[in-house]
């Protein structure tokens, strides 16, 4: 279904997003602004936010060779791994509400809620 392609798409284009963020452009004003760090709390992060971010590449890069696969039709491959990419996506955003609470919100959903809505149509009783 072209749906659950689009959707995956956008959820792993999102985590090439925070890739740069965390691991390029972590120091800078703009990216300090939406993780809502100071330059000294930016500065004690780096290398943790630097490895988050290449995760979270990984988990963009591993998505699209399930987009791949369900393009060409190895659909049973390709639901395992869109599964597990998406599935920790959904869980690193909960992680995220469950640590940080509400005031989190809008990274929860902006880092969850795609993903959950494709899993939710891979797994659809047909």
């Amino acid at each position: 279904m072209l749906t659950i392609s689009i959707l995956a798409a956008v959820a792993a284009f999102v985590h090439v997003l925070f890739f740069a963020m965390e691991s390029l452009f972590w120091m800078k004003p703009a990216v300090r602004k939406i993780f809502r760090r100071t330059e000294a709390e930016a500065q004690t992060t780096k290398l943790m936010a630097l490895n988050q971010g290449y995760y979270n590449l990984f988990l963009a890069v591993a998505t699209v060779a399930g987009i791949y696969l369900w393009s060409t039709g190895y659909v049973s491959q390709a639901v395992a791994i869109l599964t597990v990419t998406l599935g920790s996506m959904v869980a690193a955003a909960l992680v995220l509400l469950f640590s940080a609470g509400i005031a989190m919100l809008r990274g929860v959903l902006l880092q969850g809620l795609i993903p959950a809505i494709t899993l939710a149509l891979i797994w659809r009783p047909v």
